[in-house]
């Protein structure tokens, strides 16, 4: 099977009575027991689809059109899903061209907190929230991604001036990154032990966003060893504005209530810098030391939760692989300088957990996490070029950084179902670029151009 999805008209056959084994991979919700999402469903969606594609054709079949006939048939993403794999292979809108809106001309203005801007995630505001800092992102891809197609205009992105990261540290804004210091072993609160599963869906989560994404870390504390283990991720829906990004207090509720069925506490939390280093700013400082005191123990005064950062851009470790760095809060001193922020951040060294074998689940929360984001407008384009590497794309680049969270052992048990049950799914939702920009190389040749660019850690 072609893992493109770019297979012609003529090597694609639709039965109207069944769905074909690349139907049912590709569009897998369907096909995966939900009482709501059913293999009849898919069939009804894509035999309409196709009736109305007939009855408009040579004009371009729209989602809303293609929606118009299909009442009590799921929700619209799910539909929307439908239409776009069905265009991929061709089977509608082949030769159409989609009649495109005209721009409207943008005006650069002040950055203002009132002012929204897509988070690339679900939620309503409000609640309880963690607030991130977003404002000073680089706005865009354009420091991360590159395009050497010319479809940034295809796509709206819009030429932006580089500005150098540690431009961050200058003035007295809450954006400001503070860089952390490092504890004396000794000194050190206690140990951290991440597992490799969840640094790998952080990974993913953090490369399907041009803006920054949230999440919790569950696990459990070991007092008698002071050891905090950090067993999962979870990604949470969250909304944005040019200043913050809020976790929806609902999808916080379903973590905790996650966590706890499994008999875990929440530990820490995550977030991503799109775009730049792996260093807390003043406004995680402040919601990491808010954290820590909400954890306190009264036996022992320990505060068991620490914050992560990705920062897919990478720089520290081997070519194309994202920065992680763990971090801890303490009550700066009378000398010093903590640079406007309410506590010192130190960096912790954290020791990977479970990289021999894959958990069974793993892959299926992956595939749900590309699936819940495919339609938001600030997704990536992994088809696009890695920047700081040419030869790699951006898919390459995120298929080199997770495979490096496991040990070498692992290696092709993972390679092989990411082939099967990841990579179709990035390719159909998260390439919009030309099939040839995803490039042919294998995680294998990627990881070894990479580590043979820059040493290993």
């Amino acid at each position: 099977m072609d893992t493109d999805f770019t297979i012609s008209p003529a090597d694609f056959a639709i039965d109207p009575q069944t769905a074909n084994p690349v139907e049912r991979q590709a569009c897998s919700e369907f096909f995966s027991g939900k009482p709501n999402k059913t293999p009849e469903r898919y069939i009804r969606i894509r035999n309409h689809m196709i009736s109305e594609w007939q009855a408009v054709r040579p004009e371009y079949l729209t989602k809303i059109r293609a929606r118009a006939g299909l009442r009590n048939c799921g929700d619209v993403n799910a539909i929307g899903r439908v239409h776009s794999f069905l265009e991929r292979m061709r089977v509608i809108n082949e030769g159409a061209v989609p009649k495109r809106r005209r721009a409207k001309k943008r005006v650069v203005r002040q950055a203002d907190s009132s002012s929204e801007s897509d988070a690339g995630a679900r939620g309503d505001q409000g609640g309880r929230v963690i607030a991130h800092d977003v404002v000073e992102r680089y706005a865009d891809d354009q420091d991360y991604f590159c395009s050497t197609s010319g479809s940034d205009r295809e796509y709206g992105h819009r030429k932006r001036r580089r500005r150098p990261a540690r431009r961050l540290l200058n003035g007295n804004s809450e954006f400001r990154l503070i860089p952390c210091r490092t504890f004396d072993p000794e000194a050190r609160p206690f140990s951290v032990h991440v597992d490799a599963g969840a640094l790998a869906l952080m990974d993913l989560h953090a490369h399907l966003m041009y803006t920054e994404i949230i999440g919790l870390l569950g696990g459990r504390f070991c007092p008698q060893t002071q050891r905090l283990i950090v067993e999962v991720a979870f990604p949470c829906n969250s909304t944005s504005t040019t200043t913050e990004c809020e976790m929806d207090p609902a999808s916080e509720v379903e973590a905790r209530r996650v966590f706890s069925a499994a008999g875990r506490q929440v530990v820490g939390w995550f977030h991503s810098h799109p775009a730049f280093e792996a260093t807390p700013s003043v406004r995680d400082i402040h919601n990491q030391h808010a954290y820590q005191s909400l954890c306190r123990r009264a036996a022992d005064g320990v505060e068991p939760f620490v914050g992560l950062i990705v920062s897919p851009p990478g720089g520290s470790g081997p070519y194309g692989v994202s920065d992680i760095r763990v971090f801890y809060v303490t009550p700066p001193g009378p000398d010093d300088d903590h640079m406007g922020a309410e506590a010192l951040p130190f960096s912790l060294p954290f020791t990977v957990t479970g990289q021999h074998a894959v958990a069974p689940d793993l892959l299926d929360s992956m595939a749900h996490l590309v699936e819940s984001h495919a339609d938001l407008a600030q997704r990536a384009d992994l088809a696009k070029r890695f920047k700081r590497n040419e030869a790699m794309t951006s898919l390459e680049k995120l298929l080199v950084s997770m495979r490096h969270r496991w040990a070498e052992d692992v290696w092709q048990q993972w390679d092989d179902l990411v082939a099967l049950r990841l990579r179709p799914l990035l390719l159909l939702h998260f390439c919009r670029g030309s099939a040839s920009e995803t490039g042919n190389s294998t995680p294998v040749a990627a990881s070894r151009n990479a580590t043979s660019t820059v040493p290993n850690e």
